[in-house]
């Protein structure tokens, strides 16, 4: 957050002060949803792997993306492409016979 803030001209709490009053949540909050949605983005529309899409978001590993991922939507980068893309296992239904 301090290289946005920088960039920016603001220090680091003057900027969470601004995306607190403006949005409700602080800046850090608003950087890591819009990662997350750029992932799903890439991750959705994209056939780069997901170590790819998070060395392209910064990570500097694949597992720290993954890591980060699944702690911020519950699911890991591979399942939520296949579950986007309508690859995931079939669920079976329950049936009654009778």
């Amino acid at each position: 957050m301090e290289d946005y803030a920088r960039e920016l001209g603001y220090s680091p709490r003057t900027l969470s002060r601004a995306s607190l009053a403006a949005t409700g949540v602080g800046a850090k909050e608003v950087l890591d949803r819009r990662v997350v949605l750029e992932a799903k983005r890439l991750l959705a529309h994209t056939d780069r792997s997901a170590a790819q899409v998070g060395a392209q978001l910064g990570f500097s590993s694949a597992t720290n993306f993954s890591k980060y991922f699944h702690q911020r939507t519950g699911t890991s980068p591979i399942v939520f492409r296949a579950q986007v893309r309508g690859e995931g296992p079939v669920e079976r239904r329950a049936t009654r016979s009778g």
